[in-house]
């Protein structure tokens, strides 16, 4: 998404929009099951707009339904920006205008929701780790950094160092040699070698035959 629609739009539609069919009811059904599992409630004073009071659930649920639901509602805020960044250049054929006076019933739950780190589930912080990797390779969605691209190695370093702190379940994060993706230790992402580093099941093979000394597991021989 690119920061001039979302500056443009960050208080509501300037004018209507033609989106695709549906995207009113979808919005609708989004913020109504984000507050409800969540228990937010939407406050407004006199004419001023409405707003969550806060993004952290009121209910007491489960660590995993809570980054389940804030993943969900935030992959749908992002692609909801991006719809409307294409509607405004390419209208939707055959599809329903959107007011601004529409929107404003739902714009206050439009926002992403940040996840207190105190709560990250194993698959969110997981998720996290693999969104920072491909956004130092110059790959990111969610977003983007405004660097030349890091090395695989480079953009690896920066997810371990982090990991110090953030990696809770003891996931131990990184990028097997020879490839350009996140994988995990706990759940046999890869083996770990003290000559090579980490390297996925298929390459430990030629590890050994290199005569390094692998390991099977983390501290073990």
């Amino acid at each position: 998404m690119s920061f001039r629609v979302f500056f443009s739009m960050s208080t509501g539609l300037s004018k209507p929009i033609m989106v695709q069919k549906g995207t009113l009811a979808e919005i609708e059904k989004r913020i109504h099951e984000t507050e409800d599992v969540l228990g937010l409630k939407a406050v407004q004073y006199r004419d001023n707009p409405k707003y969550w009071e806060g993004t952290e659930p009121t209910k007491d649920i489960d660590d995993e339904v809570y980054c389940k639901l804030a993943e969900e509602h935030n992959g749908f805020v992002r692609w909801l920006y991006g719809h409307f960044e294409r509607c405004s250049e390419t209208p939707a054929t055959d599809g329903e205008v959107i007011t601004s006076e529409q929107l404003s019933e739902y714009w206050h739950g439009l926002q992403e929701i940040d996840v207190p780190v105190e709560r990250w589930s194993r698959d969110y912080y997981v998720a996290l780790m693999e969104e920072m990797y491909e956004a130092l390779r110059g790959r990111g969605e969610t977003f983007s950094l405004d660097t030349k691209p890091l090395t695989e190695r480079q953009a690896a370093d920066v997810i371990v160092l982090f990991a110090q702190w953030l990696d809770t379940y003891d996931c131990r994060p990184d990028v097997p040699k020879g490839h350009d993706r996140i994988e995990c230790l706990d759940d046999g992402g890869y083996y770990w070698c003290e000559k090579c580093g980490a390297v996925t099941e298929e390459d430990a093979a030629a590890c050994s035959k290199r005569k390094c000394p692998i390991k099977a597991e983390w501290g073990e021989e």
